[in-house]
């Protein structure tokens, strides 16, 4: 849906889930409940088109396209860290995309979002230090 949802003025993270076509709500419903689990302090947002987490800084985020749905990271490096698990999926600089029918990797996308959060805390804990 990228930027399509601001058009549509959808706000909350439950809009844009609601608005995604069906065969992706329970995909994108599935990773809104794991990141909520794991980080239930982060911050709920759709920014730039997409579902977005904040904690601290970005954490990660999630989207709906035309033919797949995407799990972001929101950094540039991260990914790199698990390069050898992700080479199955189809991966961008900072995402992994899905087909509709793929099953989401739930222990992989847990450790990345652990690892996310744990460079949030430091990069935050660092800041406060200065």
């Amino acid at each position: 849906m990228d930027k399509t949802s601001e058009k549509l003025g959808i706000k909350t993270v439950d809009e844009y889930i609601q608005a995604q076509p069906e065969i992706y709500r329970k995909s994108l419903e599935e990773l809104r409940e794991l990141v909520r689990s794991l980080a239930p302090d982060a911050k709920e947002s759709v920014s730039y088109g997409i579902a977005c987490y904040s904690y601290y800084y970005m954490l990660v985020g999630f989207s709906a396209h035309k033919n797949h749905f995407s799990f972001t990271s929101m950094s540039s490096t991260l990914l790199k860290k698990f390069e050898d698990e992700l080479s199955e999926y189809d991966t961008s600089l900072g995402g992994i995309r899905f087909k509709p029918e793929q099953e989401i990797p739930t222990e992989l996308i847990t450790r990345i979002i652990l690892e996310k959060k744990a460079e949030n805390e430091l990069r935050a804990a660092f800041k406060k230090k200065k």
